[in-house]
């Protein structure tokens, strides 16, 4: 995934500049678009919208000088390419460019920015009432009345440097599920709204629709009824075809046959299952990655691990090695947790394994492996502590956000680093997330319903003196006014330095 993301929504609240748009699936006839190439990117001082005395921004850079007179009600950051959204007092958006000369006219739409092989692209919805011929009349048999229109929404998406046009369509506003998230395949291939696109010799060109999942290294599905279709980033015919769901693998024992039934079954089902099945060769493959068949034949396990395996509801590829973790679910009254034991594709089953930067992340994010045990080892934890949830910090391999329940206290986090098997920050906070991974800038909540704070996690202190009802990664900041409203501006989290009057 690739690209920068900046929306105004038709209500105009600054906090939806930093929503990130749903991977939604739309099928669109194939299109191609004429396109020049791009002008290069101009070279632009940073700016930072500046909240004045009066409520409305306009653009400093990140001394406080100003740099774009013009006020507006509402600005976001200006993206890679010299564009930003801005708002007016009539409630309108536009697109204005680094010396702030409106690039998209003002109008009543909501506006988002994305960036994909120098090209901008600018995606636009406009709601509207369309009238609905009598049948489709929405009649109140109660009250009398009927609603002869429903609410529509224009949206349109095209490349801002060149105008051309990728989409357009009229939808239903409750089916308006198009985004502007942009999936890399590579340097020249992206994946928008479930479609394939190319860019090549000035032209961007709509290849295959239909696409539903991305994966690794350039691969991607694409499903015909309960079929689905394996592709590589430069491949037409598919890499594998044919291939459904299913929720069993059949194992060759000895003499015998074992039946694993229902694998990595969820509450909510996910948008491609999870084991897949080749009824030509009956290999299966597995999650996250399906890039190996599961073996087919046990060929060396200890009783104990066979014992083990007949419990096994979970089963994922690690990808870039050899092997497949199992898991057996195991409920110790606190969290959701599971035994493991692991098997190669030769069919060997172990104990251990030796692998990098893999997890398993359960449907709302917490992670399942490594666990707990994995991570804190044979460390001695005070005896009315427990380990809850855990996530995952990309800002080093060796930490991790984790959940602690003191007694009967309520819980609390922390930051556990594995490698000094210690607490890199202290599980003494109501909330804990990491704004910058490379600086390693975190916002703290010490009370619950409070303020957070910035964190330097590397200097070991407070950011600044300031605190907030909430912290964005961008900057931006949510406060209660004097007159108990809210109110939003921007500060630079690597100094605590406020961007406002």
């Amino acid at each position: 995934m690739k690209g920068e993301l900046m929306r105004v929504n038709r209500h105009y609240r600054l906090q939806l500049f930093m929503a990130a748009c749903i991977f939604t699936s739309c099928m669109n006839p194939a299109i191609e678009i004429k396109a020049q190439a791009p002008a290069a990117s101009p070279k632009i001082h940073v700016m930072i919208p500046y909240l004045n005395s009066d409520g409305r921004l306009n653009y400093v850079d990140r001394d406080g000088k100003e740099k774009i007179s013009e006020r507006y009600t509402h600005a976001s950051p200006f993206i890679s390419k010299g564009y930003a959204v801005v708002g007016n007092e009539g409630g309108e958006t536009a697109v204005i460019d680094a010396q702030g000369k409106i690039v998209e006219a003002y109008a009543d739409q909501e506006i988002r920015l994305e960036v994909f092989g120098g090209y901008t692209l600018m995606m636009t919805e406009v709601e509207y009432e369309k009238k609905m011929p009598v049948w489709k009349w929405d009649w109140n048999i109660m009250g009398g009345d009927v609603k002869k229109t429903t609410t529509y929404v224009n949206v349109r998406i095209k490349v801002l440097e060149t105008q051309q046009v990728l989409l357009k369509e009229d939808v239903p506003s409750d089916d308006a599920t198009y985004s502007l998230m942009v999936y890399e395949l590579d340097s020249s291939r992206f994946v928008l709204n479930n479609a394939l696109y190319q860019i090549k010799k000035g032209q961007i060109k709509k290849e295959k629709t239909g696409i539903i999942v991305i994966l690794d290294n350039g691969r991607y599905f694409t499903s015909s009824g309960n079929t689905f279709t394996l592709y590589g980033v430069k491949d037409k015919n598919g890499i594998a075809s044919g291939l459904q769901s299913t929720d069993r693998l059949d194992l060759k024992l000895g003499e015998g046959i074992l039946t694993l039934d229902s694998i990595n079954q969820e509450r909510y089902a996910p948008e491609i299952p999870k084991l897949l099945k080749d009824n030509k060769t009956q290999d299966v493959y597995s999650f996250p990655q399906y890039d190996k068949p599961f073996p087919s034949e046990i060929k060396q396990g200890t009783a104990a691990q066979m014992e083990f395996l007949k419990e096994v509801s979970l089963v994922y590829s690690v990808n870039n090695s050899p092997y497949f973790i199992l898991g057996r679910f195991n409920y110790d009254h606190s969290v959701w947790a599971y035994d493991w034991l692991y098997i190669d594709v030769k069919g060997n089953l172990l104990n251990e394994i030796q692998v990098s930067d893999f997890f398993i992340f359960d449907q709302v994010g917490n992670l399942l492996w490594p666990d707990r045990k994995m991570l804190f080892g044979a460390i001695d934890m005070p005896k009315d502590w427990r380990v809850g949830k855990i996530k995952y910090v990309n800002a080093s391999p060796e930490m991790y956000i984790v959940q602690v329940k003191k007694g009967e206290e309520k819980p609390t986090w922390g930051v556990w680093d594995t490698q000094r098997k210690d607490w890199t920050i202290e599980p003494s906070y109501r909330d804990v997330n990491l704004l910058n991974t490379t600086k390693q800038i975190f916002s703290l909540q010490q009370e619950e319903e409070g303020d957070y704070f910035l964190y330097d996690n590397l200097k070991k202190a407070p950011v600044g003196n300031k605190s907030y009802r909430s912290i964005s990664s961008d900057g931006a900041v949510r406060v209660k006014s004097a007159e108990g409203n809210e109110e939003w501006y921007y500060i630079d989290i690597l100094t605590g330095k406020e961007y406002k009057e």
